[in-house]
């Protein structure tokens, strides 16, 4: 039964994505979130879970919050042997769109790392190049600038490369639909998984 009911969560979280209602989206994954934590759902399902909670967060503007989200994503992944670059992505961009450079500059870092393991760029090269594209800013940003320039040329190579190749997933609009209160802003992250120290 309890299974049942985070399923439909999910579905109403990712189908409110489609349509732009991330308000709602994040009110249905928090709510999957806290009943897979009850039933002990294995790690990697639990990882989902968390990163699409975090996303959603960070577009409603619970910033701490995302972050928190997103870390564990990484967690239960580093424990069930997922995907751990989408989780850094992800984080890399929640503080790029807050103009966060020096953070987003590491977490990109770290994203490549992992997205090289993974062979990303062979797998899906335009968007590995949009995230080239967006380290390229962070590096600028921070005053990086020969290995911005660096970065921005890969990412051009990549679509020189692959003309007729597109992503095939959307860029996250962080910060772009704020509904929450001061007190929300502050609010402890209901989720009892704890991120580790970066």
């Amino acid at each position: 039964m309890m299974d049942n009911r985070i399923s439909n969560a999910v579905y109403v979280g990712a189908y409110a994505q489609t349509i732009g209602k991330w308000d709602i989206s994040r009110r249905a994954y928090a709510q999957a979130v806290v009943d897979s934590e009850v039933v002990e759902w294995p790690p990697a399902r639990r990882a989902i879970l968390h990163y699409e909670y975090g996303r959603a967060l960070g577009v409603t503007c619970f910033f701490a919050a995302s972050a928190f989200e997103l870390m564990s994503a990484y967690q239960l992944d580093e424990i069930s042997g997922g995907p751990l670059y989408m989780s850094l992505t992800e984080l890399a961009r929640l503080h790029l769109d807050q103009k966060k450079y020096r953070i987003a500059a590491e977490f990109y870092q770290k994203s490549f790392v992992e997205q090289d393991k993974a062979d990303v760029s062979s797998g899906a090269p335009i968007a590995y190049a949009d995230t080239l594209d967006e380290y390229a800013i962070a590096l600028k940003e921070i005053g990086e600038t020969q290995k911005s320039e660096a970065m921005s040329a890969k990412a051009n190579e990549l679509r020189t490369k692959y003309p007729d190749w597109k992503s095939v997933t959307g860029r996250t609009p962080y910060g772009t639909q704020c509904t929450q209160s001061v007190e929300e802003v502050n609010a402890v992250p209901t989720s009892n998984v704890k991120p580790t120290p970066q």
